[in-house]
């Protein structure tokens, strides 16, 4: 039912620069253990029919290929729980045709995926690769694109802006992005020498504790006032100073090792209103 076009590695257009070789984890990075977050597009013949089949993927490769000069952690090893070595190891970019429609498939996702990684725990790519795209390609004409990025690297917000700047390159090779700034464990270090040993959580719905806290707009910006005034970051952002304030609390409240142990079983959900 599938069959592998072709399999490329994309690096960056232009090498990451020395003094960028090191992406330090954050504790809450650490905590997570090697999942992917998984999207994909589905795109109906109508849709695609003016890009000739054989240089869609060349379009994508190439805006790729652009996007990780910005985005290089994602294209970087994982080298230990702790750190990733931005050496331009690259991004794995399979081209695959699907011998069945796409309405057959829209629904049950799972075949546009590389196997094994839609939230797969604890293991990476067969070459240890961050990221891991898929551009499948239906007997009705129509495609989906859809593409795995390691969690280690960023969440869903972070992973918004690299899908949507490597949509305007595709649109526009000659767009230039602006230079991405990446906080490492400057908000949240370890506070244990080394790399802590993974997976520590594993995702789990059996006692689980939900709370929700709101963080109203006046109070967010009383808070940003406070941390500008009060350190040498200057202009935080909303995210930044509500999770530093939650990492604070909870590191607090009680000893590392049982803040560690205790948040496995609760989910919280925050709303910057």
């Amino acid at each position: 039912m599938l069959s592998i076009i072709s399999k490329k590695i994309i690096k960056p257009l232009s090498p990451t620069p020395y003094t960028q070789r090191w992406h330090n984890l954050s504790l809450i990075d650490q905590i997570f253990s090697n999942i992917y977050v998984p999207f994909v597009f589905f795109y109906p013949k109508h849709q695609v029919a003016t890009i000739p089949k054989h240089q869609l993927s060349k379009i994508l490769t190439n805006s790729l290929s652009k996007t990780l000069i910005s985005y290089y952690p994602w294209a970087g090893s994982l080298k230990n729980n702790a750190t990733i070595e931005c050496d331009d190891h690259g991004v794995e970019f399979f081209e695959v045709e699907i011998s069945s429609s796409m309405n057959k498939v829209i629904h049950n996702p799972d075949l546009t995926f590389p196997q094994g990684l839609c939230w797969g725990h604890s293991s990476l790519s067969t070459s240890g690769a961050l990221t891991v795209a898929h551009l499948s390609h239906f007997e009705c004409g129509g495609i989906a694109f859809s593409i795995c990025l390691s969690h280690k690297v960023g969440d869903a917000c972070n992973a918004y802006y690299f899908l949507r700047d490597w949509a305007r390159l595709t649109r526009d090779p000659k767009l230039i992005l602006s230079p991405q700034y990446f906080v490492k464990d400057s908000l949240m270090p370890s506070p244990f020498d080394g790399s802590m040993v993974y997976p520590v959580i594993e995702p789990r719905r059996e006692g689980c504790i939900h709370k929700r806290f709101v963080f109203s707009e006046l109070k967010i910006n009383a808070l940003k006032a406070l941390v500008a005034a009060e350190s040498s970051v200057q202009n935080p952002t909303r995210a930044e100073v509500v999770s530093a304030l939650l990492y604070k609390c909870a590191a607090s409240s009680s000893t590392t090792n049982l803040w560690l142990k205790s948040i496995a079983d609760v989910k919280v959900y925050v709303v910057l209103t």
